[in-house]
């Protein structure tokens, strides 16, 4: 298993809850993360720091 790091920008629509944030990560990047932590909010966006399984090919 071979853990990444990345920060990802799911749409602000003033939502915070776990749940739209984690469908957010799955339906946009298709990742389950393993953590995640909001590191900006701006008007448009919201930048979310990941940490998930990278899938090996």
């Amino acid at each position: 298993m071979q853990i990444q790091s990345k920060i990802f920008e799911i749409k602000n629509t003033g939502d915070f809850s776990v749940e739209y944030i984690e469908s957010q990560l799955k339906n946009l990047y298709m990742i389950i993360p393993l953590r995640w932590a909001i590191v900006e909010i701006n008007k448009e966006s919201i930048s979310i720091n990941t940490a998930f399984e990278k899938t090996i090919s």
